[in-house]
């Protein structure tokens, strides 16, 4: 294994995998790779039993195997012969590991996980980081093709894990830089002066790195401060780092909001106090984009959108005090792409507001959210109650929803009976505390295509609004997969469906 190391300090010996693999951790800055066409990796095949390589951990077994795989790619003059390819879902937690690879990091450092990956299929497929408790710490997206995806880990763990959450994933090469100096990586620049002098400023609030420039210029420590100083068709560019929010950004300008990355950039809102107006970023206005950064701990939404023509693509929203991301109030023709939301709980209400996405209460027509991953969070995954127009869904998962007064469906399709004919498509909703798939008294026609719902209370619950007249659905290639109570499909034209019934 070749590593580069800036100072060396020490390595020590860290966990044991399953009695026999030895990992070490490093504590110093450094960068530390895994490319799988080298000669250690190349020859093992198929992997049906725990391996240890260069301190990396290969989990799998007979009945879950991992294998290494001759497949050619090129990226940015770089090719590549050999991936990891997991072959399906994995797990990791302190019960069971599978399809999964354990990779040492840098312990109470900043570390940056550098993964060069593809989706194994046509579709777009989430891969899964988290910690030996089973804790599920973020997500990086796999395309149909290779690209290199980026997850920033700082705390106590010594080890973090990589597993697909559904389907087949191949790795390519595994890289984790890590810096003890407080910085997220090289590219980060340090600046914890609050300028105090510029618009919107934030008081004594520092931020751990980095700055923000309107269309290349200036000098900013937070998105209040940059938007005031920006103007119409401008781009606020935000660096690596952490950059503390007191106060909601209402955009009603047409702007570009980009960070240095979907894990390096983070607007943090923990600051603010809960309340409803108390939003994160809030676009009132028509054609600006987010992108590329991440939003926690806002008060209310972590976005909330009532304009229109508005794109947030490659943005993760975490725990926020209602949902994470909601259109709502007439917005329409709005696209919200490769969109992580994950552990929104509102504490107000016990958790029975908090999705992960929502397009209700009178949103416009014409919304469309595609590559969309909703997990743990405390109501539902997917909410489209009342939305009155149809929502276009695509590529999207709903995850584990509901937690305390949470409903806990995962993509819950209608509400108060208006007719919605909301479309669905390669969409997968696994362990919700309710239903996968849920009517809920939507009017209009439904269309789920290629949907698969799995150990859901409920997977498939389309039926009729009941009192209400209520149009046709269309459910076509759908399966349900070992539900714990019986699907209830009525209404419907069912076309190569499997359902339990």
């Amino acid at each position: 294994m070749k590593k580069v190391l800036n100072k060396i300090t020490a390595w020590v010996l860290a966990a044991v995998i399953a009695g026999s693999l030895t990992v070490s951790m490093v504590f110093a800055d450094s960068s530390t790779s895994w490319n799988f066409g080298n000669t250690n990796f190349n020859n093992l095949g198929t992997i049906t039993v725990n391996t240890g390589v260069n301190n990396l951990g290969l989990y799998a077994s007979q009945s879950k195997p991992m294998s290494i795989v001759s497949d050619s790619q090129s990226l940015n003059g770089t090719s590549y012969n050999y991936a990891v390819s997991l072959g399906g879902a994995g797990a990791a937690n302190a019960s069971q590991k599978y399809r999964c690879i354990q990779v040492p990091v840098a312990k109470n450092a900043n570390n940056v996980i550098k993964i060069t990956l593809r989706s194994s299929g046509q579709d777009s497929r989430s891969l899964v980081i988290g910690n030996a408790n089973g804790d599920k710490l973020g997500t990086v997206t796999a395309g149909k093709d290779i690209s290199v995806q980026t997850f920033n880990f700082s705390g106590s763990n010594s080890v973090l894990y990589l597993y697909s959450a559904n389907s087949g994933i191949n790795i390519y090469k595994i890289q984790v830089d890590s810096y003890t100096s407080g910085s997220s990586g090289n590219n980060s620049s340090s600046n914890n002066a609050n300028t105090g002098n510029k618009a919107g400023s934030a008081g004594n609030v520092s931020n751990s790195s980095g700055i923000i420039t309107v269309d290349g210029k200036g000098s900013y420590t937070t998105l209040a401060q940059a938007y005031a100083a920006s103007s119409n068709g401008s781009t606020i560019t935000l660096g690596a780092g952490t950059f503390y929010e007191t106060a909601t950004t209402t955009i009603n300008k047409k702007v570009t909001i980009k960070g240095a990355g979907q894990n390096k950039t983070t607007l943090n809102y923990s600051k603010m106090a809960t309340g409803d107006a108390n939003r994160g970023i809030q676009i009132i206005g028509n054609s600006s984009v987010i992108q590329d950064l991440a939003i926690t701990k806002a008060g209310d939404n972590g976005i909330f959108i009532s304009g229109s023509g508005n794109t947030v693509k490659n943005v993760t929203v975490t725990k926020c005090q209602d949902t994470g991301v909601q259109i709502s109030s007439g917005g329409a023709n709005n696209l919200i792409y490769n969109v992580t939301s994950n552990y929104n709980y509102d504490d107000k209400t016990g958790g029975e507001n908090a999705d992960g996405f929502a397009v209700k209460l009178e949103a416009g027509s014409g919304n469309v959210l595609k590559y969309c991953y909703a997990n743990y969070n405390s109501d539902d995954g997917f909410d489209l109650y009342r939305a009155g127009n149809a929502v276009k869904i695509y590529n999207s998962e709903a995850n584990y929803s509901g937690v305390n007064n949470g409903n806990g469906n995962g993509f819950k399709v209608g509400g108060a009976f208006t007719p919605d004919n909301h479309y669905l498509e390669n969409c997968t909703a696994t362990g919700n505390k309710l239903a996968g798939f849920d009517q809920n008294s939507n009017a209009g026609s439904l269309t789920l295509v290629n949907c698969t719902g799995t150990n859901n209370y409920m997977n498939f619950f389309i039926s009729i609004a009941d009192g209400h007249k209520c149009g046709t659905h269309t459910l076509k290639n759908c399966t349900s997969i070992n539900g714990k109570n019986k699907d209830s499909i009525k209404n419907s034209n069912c076309i190569n469906c499997k359902f339990n019934t």
